[in-house]
């Protein structure tokens, strides 16, 4: 440059100064960081064959167009980097560039990018890091005797599915009720890893019908905050795992009878009677609560109060008992059948009930016991001195055949008692004479042997006679 004055021309020589400047910048969108290099030429002479180098970026000697800047020009240059979920996991990216050229006169100029033209800030861009992860819980029971039902001791499998639904990796991942790990247990986006458990059945799940539960999984984020999710049935959802169990509730009775013989004469009369018991016993897969017995036969007494809960294969027998009075009809009938049934509830309240066998428990038939009442057996002695023995002429059974008729005669074939529809209540021989020659009518007779005649009609229609002798002592 020069300068005149009025005597003479002064030549001042300005320094040239070649230098650049970088700055970098950056812009997330989507999975991808746009970057862009804006190069300046902060010195005074023309810069030539500008070019960028970002190693991280694997750009090496990205021209600047233009690649020629004069001084206080400035060229910008885009490039486009794909997020790694390396990236992701350290949640940002820092890197720097270098701008690099030479001056026109050879001079060669660079610098380091920053955020400004002042300064060599690394440019470092956040990342939104999403850690997530979801579990599904499956379930299948396992009938592992095949019969159809669920008991206790046998097994569901649960199957746990954990995915990692987010964006970052996860590691730690574990079940939070048993603390126990998947395998694997880190997991990149995108992957999952399974687990199964298995569970033994108790008696309330069998007697529910039915396992509910949910479970919960952990893992870490990789800056060290806990992920957790509730399983359900699908990744959307945090239902809980629901188990049907098939229920097979049952129950039994066996009824079973004595006659009791109370005047022990071998022979069933009217008034006499018959004890029954009655043993309960559950033959399904669910407990069974307010087990009752109920039984219709007339005039029988029953006794006990409700079982309130009877498990599966537990038997009962004291909880009831019953009481039946002989009547002439069962005489007449020479047998007394019927039937008791047992009733129970679930815990679902569902009602289950059984007709009683007389030995099985597996069987529905009525309980039959014979009494042999009405077999005519007469005793030949009698000694009517009110000791409350022998005190009558007995007539065993004679209360079944009403249409009959007793004559007794003495030795001389006199006939000193005739009753017809003899009873041994009201209609009896006492030892007294109804006749009208040796002996008065309404006075005892002697002491001997007297001869008897005893007729009657059986039940279907026959007519039988039956005679012998009897011996009357006081």
């Amino acid at each position: 440059m020069q300068f005149q004055t009025s005597e003479s021309t002064i030549v001042v020589q300005i320094p040239e100064v070649a230098q650049v400047a970088l700055v970098k910048s950056a812009q997330v969108i989507g999975d991808q960081i746009i970057y862009t290099f804006t190069v300046t030429n902060t010195g005074n002479i023309t810069l030539n064959n500008l070019e960028i180098n970002d190693t991280m970026l694997s750009a090496t000697a990205i021209a600047v167009v233009p690649s020629t800047l004069a001084p206080g020009a400035s060229a910008t240059v885009t490039v486009t980097y794909d997020i790694v979920l390396a990236d992701l996991n350290a949640g940002s990216v820092t890197n720097t560039a270098t701008a690099s050229g030479v001056s026109t006169i050879g001079t060669p100029v660079s610098d380091i990018s920053g955020s400004t033209i002042t300064n060599d800030d690394p440019t470092r861009t956040q990342l939104v890091q999403n850690p997530a992860i979801t579990l599904i819980k499956t379930s299948i029971f396992n009938d592992e005797n095949a019969n159809g039902y669920a008991e206790v001791g046998e097994t569901i499998t649960y199957t746990f599915v954990a995915t990692n639904t987010g964006n970052v990796t996860l590691s730690d991942a574990l079940l939070n009720v048993t603390d126990l790990a998947f395998a694997p247990n880190t997991l990149d986006p995108g992957q999952n890893t399974t687990l199964q458990l298995v569970y033994i059945l108790t008696q309330n799940d069998v007697n529910l019908g039915l396992v509910v539960n949910s479970a919960e999984v952990q893992s870490t984020a990789p800056n060290g905050d806990l992920v957790f999710d509730i399983s359900g049935t699908t990744n959307e959802n945090d239902e809980p795992t629901s188990t049907e169990l098939i229920q097979d509730p049952q129950i039994s009775i066996i009824k079973t009878a004595v006659f009791n013989d109370e005047n022990g004469d071998g022979v069933a009369q009217v008034g006499e009677t018959i004890s029954y018991q009655f043993s309960i016993k559950n033959t399904g897969t669910v407990s069974l609560y307010n087990v009752i017995v109920e039984d219709t036969l007339p005039g029988l007494i029953l006794t006990g109060n409700p079982i309130a809960v009877l498990n599966p294969d537990e038997t009962n027998n004291t909880a009831y008992s019953a009481v039946y009075a002989l009547t002439l009809q069962d005489l007449i009938n020479g047998s007394v059948t019927n039937q008791a049934t047992a009733l129970g509830t679930t815990l679902n309240d569902d009602l289950v009930t059984d007709d009683s066998d007389f030995s099985e428990y597996s069987d529905n038939n009525p309980t039959i016991i014979v009494v042999e009442g009405c077999k005519i057996n007469i005793f030949n002695a009698i000694s009517p001195d009110d000791d409350g023995m022998n005190d009558f002429f007995y007539i065993q059974g004679v209360e079944c055949y009403s249409d009959n008729k007793l004559e007794i005669y003495n030795r001389w074939g006199v006939l000193v008692y005739e009753q017809s529809g003899y009873n041994n209540a009201d209609k009896v021989f006492k030892g007294y004479s109804e006749g009208r020659v040796t002996v008065s009518s309404g006075e005892p007779l002697p002491v001997g042997t007297y001869f008897y005649i005893f007729r009657y009609i059986d039940l279907s229609g026959k007519t039988h006679k039956i005679q012998s002798y009897l011996y009357l002592n006081r």
